[in-house]
């Protein structure tokens, strides 16, 4: 046998004493676990460290008996589920007698954060670190798991809705996206629905100093981060933005710099600040008012032949609304509104308008929203282009979400693609001159009568991002020439 050398055993005996201080390290501080569980991922992600010390503080609190609540908002994908189910983790490791509560949007995310977490436990690294703590040979429902040392099921919890009775939470109660959407959380019912899921089932298995965390991503004023902010809930507010103070990316392992800055142009104001920022504020005034909008002259573009001509139809309700539907052609990554049917007339005459239109404008795919007797009128149509021999995509789909979340969360991009007629080109009266009265006398909250010209426009917008058209206009540029 050879030798192993003193130089030699002495590196191996360092190497070991280190990893030893290593484990000792992640048990006592919980960036520390972090690192060691995965390295690539936390030193990439360095942001987190001020989460990381907020749990901390969190985890103190708890062991002095007292409560602390902590509400952390970060933009989408910044790894904020993945760090919550390591303290939770970690904290079991420490207190493996007590129990943990975790709600989220959905069942099925709640099941996925469950699967997790547990996993989490029961792995090689974690047991490096917490070798006493095992996993209960019984009870491995993902609804509800604990381990040897609980008293009761040490970790349950439901998606929003979800039924969690039975259980208590005796050391920590988190909550982790209760919404599953921008348009989720920006509907009043759901919104309503949300709160008090959270102050009823929730909130009532929440027992002695149990200490609560709060995190997710924030999108309006009145979401439930908000409202419990505003009340004076919170011992602690971490607030993580996607663009620093130097309008840089927050971690570019995460997104990158640009890819917020495009983003930040397709959104309203309100919702970039809210859903990005973390700093949600009162959407006030006019959605598209004048000065925000693309414009252009006629004479700008009669020699273009264009990428292509599409359209979207907002069929009228019974009652005062307007039959609204823009016609655009695409020149790089620009929509040029060139021609709009917007009228209370009678169905009996916008069909035959609509359909003459289509030819004239040369228009290729046309969606025609199905709710309100629009799935008979596109067959209509398509059955008056096939009498005029004239090739165009008619397609129908109903839509089913709030009109006025939909209108918001398309604005940015309306205003950032769409190039409107240039007032002087506008014949006054006309169906393009009332549709452009319509558009910029939407509000952003309330007032509004009616919202047939911003609707159409978004379903205009929804159908381009469906067909693949945008991801083709993006890589493309308009002669900035064109716009007025």
């Amino acid at each position: 046998m050879t030798a192993i050398s003193s130089e030699h055993r002495d590196m191996v005996l360092l190497a070991a004493a280190l990893h030893e201080a290593d484990k000792m390290e992640a048990r006592e501080n919980f960036w520390a676990f972090c690192l060691y569980m995965d390295p690539k991922f936390f030193t990439n992600r360095s942001f987190l460290i001020q989460v990381a010390n907020a749990f901390m503080r969190v985890y103190h609190a708890f062991s002095n008996k007292t409560i602390y609540r902590l509400a952390v908002s970060m933009p989408p994908r910044a790894g904020k589920s993945y760090i919550s189910s390591l303290f939770i983790a970690w904290m079991l490791g420490h207190f493996p007698e007590h129990s943990v509560m975790r709600n989220c949007c959905s069942d099925t995310l709640y099941n996925k954060l469950s699967y997790d977490t547990r996993n989490i436990v029961r792995g090689v690294k974690y047991h490096e670190i917490f070798p006493d703590v095992k996993l209960s040979g019984d009870k491995q429902n993902v609804k509800g798991w604990n381990l040897q040392s609980s008293r009761q099921v040490g970790y349950f919890g439901a998606g929003v809705g979800g039924t969690v009775i039975g259980f208590g939470a005796s050391m920590l109660a988190m909550t982790d996206d209760l919404y599953k959407s921008l348009e989720d959380a920006l509907s009043d019912t759901n919104n309503e629905k949300v709160w008090s899921w959270k102050q009823g089932t929730h909130d009532s298995r929440i027992e002695g100093n149990c200490c609560s965390i709060d995190i997710g991503t924030r999108w309006s004023e009145t979401d439930v981060l908000g409202r419990l902010e505003s009340s004076g809930k919170y011992d602690e507010i971490i607030r993580i933005a996607a663009l620093d103070e130097n309008d840089q990316s927050f971690c570019e392992d995460v997104h990158t710099t640009e890819y917020y800055h495009e983003i930040r142009q397709d959104l309203d104001e309100s919702i970039w600040e809210a859903e990005y920022m973390q700093n949600p504020i009162e959407a006030k005034g006019l959605l598209f008012p004048k000065s925000e909008l693309n414009r252009y002259r006629r004479k700008d573009i009669i020699d273009r032949k264009p990428e292509g001509v599409v359209s979207a139809c907002d069929v009228a309700d019974e009652g005062d609304d307007d039959f609204s539907s823009p016609f655009g052609r695409i020149f790089g990554d620009k929509i040029f509104i060139t021609d709009v049917v917007f009228t209370k007339d009678p169905v009996e005459i916008s069909e035959p308008r609509i359909t003459q239109m289509i030819i004239d404008e040369k228009c290729d795919k046309i969606r025609v929203e199905s709710n309100n007797g629009g799935r008979i009128f596109g067959k209509n149509v398509r059955t008056g282009l096939a009498k005029k021999k004239h090739k165009c995509e008619v397609q129908t789909k109903a839509t089913t979400s709030n009109k006025a979340t939909r209108i918001l969360m398309r604005s940015g991009w309306i205003k950032k693609h769409c190039v409107f007629l240039h007032d002087d080109d506008i014949i006054k009266g006309s169906d393009y001159d009332r549709f452009m009265k319509s558009l910029t006398g939407y509000k952003k909250e309330g007032g509004n009568k009616h919202d047939d010209a911003p609707d159409s426009l978004t379903i205009l917008a929804e159908y381009i991002e469906d067909i693949g058209l945008r991801k083709t206009m993006n890589k493309k540029t308009v002669d900035k020439r064109v716009i007025a």
